[in-house]
């Protein structure tokens, strides 16, 4: 799922402009703002995000066994 330079804009109160910019100068800023517009767009809060990385922390146990 992608979320562009406009999403990320609107959620924050930023231009897209001000967004690409961003991106340019700051891009783990940016990682971050984007990667919480998706968690918005895909309904996710901070529980599933604990379980999805519980699960994987099992899946690389699994592997390393």
């Amino acid at each position: 799922m992608k979320v562009s330079n406009k999403e990320i804009a609107a959620h924050i109160n930023k231009t897209p402009s001000a967004i690409s910019y961003l991106k340019k100068n700051n891009y783990e800023e940016y990682q971050i703002l984007k990667l919480g517009v998706l968690c918005k767009k895909l309904n996710l809060d901070n529980e599933d995000l604990l379980a999805m990385y519980t699960l994987k922390q099992i899946e690389l146990k699994k592997i390393a066994s």
